[in-house]
Parts: C-alpha cells; structure tokens; sequence
C-alpha cells in the first residue's frame, strides 16, 4: 500500500497541475517531481509531490483524505499549504512548526532559488528570491536547532 501511495500521490499532482505552467514557462509537475524526488523518505517524497495541491485546485484535505492518503502526510500538507489571507512571514512559522512540511518547504525553496532554470532575472524575481532565500535560512536553522534537540534527547534516552 506504501509504493502504492505514492504513485497515487504522483497520478493526481499530474492530473492537477495538467497545463500549469512555472515562471519560465515549463510545466509545473517538474517542480513538483523535483521537490519530490529530494525527499529522503517515502513521507517526504509523498509530501513533495503534494505540496501544492491544495494550493493550485479546488482539493481539500478532507478530499485527500478519502483518497486514503496518511494522517501525517495530510497534517504536514496543512502546514506547507499557504493560505491565501497569510502573509508570507506568517506562513513560514507555520511551516516551521510540522518538521515534515518544514523539510519538505526546504526541498520546494531549493528547488525554486535554482536560477539554472530562468533565462533572466527581472526586479520582481530578484525581490522574490531574496525573500525565499530569507526563508530558506529560517528553516534551515530551525531544522537544525531541531536535530540537535532530537540528537540530544536520544543521547540522553540512552545514557539513562
């Protein structure tokens, strides 16, 4: 059912991002497969492949969830979804706060500062990128501060 799950999770971003395209013109489900395919783990490569679903469709999480897609992934999606009276600071705490949506937003930023993809930078993307790259810093910071408390916990847990 695992494997499964993501190939279901593949099918519909492909059917929902059909004809989307990305700011220099490709389609979108590349990004998507890219953000995916940096997952470490079958929850990070479900995830990836659908971090903009709800953002980009009609979909709900509840439709999500009657497609059989686990709680956890789902919880994760909620923090990773942006919402549209949030500003751009708000959403990133809140992504920080599920460490799945917050590893999996590090992978979809890495994957959107890559300037290998555009052709050229105008104000607007310049402007844009700072404010990701910002973003990226945030969360990669968090993500670390957050492994060495798990590290340390598990040195503890062992020690007692």
């Amino acid at each position: 059912m695992e494997e499964n799950q993501l190939e279901r999770a593949i099918r519909l971003a492909v059917k929902v991002h059909k004809g989307q395209k990305d700011r220099t013109n490709k389609p979108y489900i590349f990004h998507v497969l890219r953000v995916m395919m940096q997952g470490r783990n079958l929850e990070e490569q479900t995830l990836g492949v659908l971090h903009d679903v709800l953002e980009r469709s009609a979909l709900t999480a509840a439709d999500l969830e009657l497609k059989g897609f686990p709680p956890r992934v789902l919880k994760a999606l909620d923090h990773i979804s942006r919402r549209k009276e949030e500003d751009y600071s708000a959403y990133i705490d809140r992504v920080a706060q599920d460490e799945l949506a917050l590893r999996v937003k590090l992978h979809d930023l890495s994957d959107k500062m890559d300037i290998r993809h555009a052709k050229e930078l105008d104000l607007a993307d310049l402007k844009r990128y700072n404010r990701q790259l910002a973003a990226y810093h945030k969360l990669r910071r968090l993500a670390g501060e957050a492994a060495l408390a798990n590290g340390q916990a598990e040195t503890q847990g062992r020690s007692i």
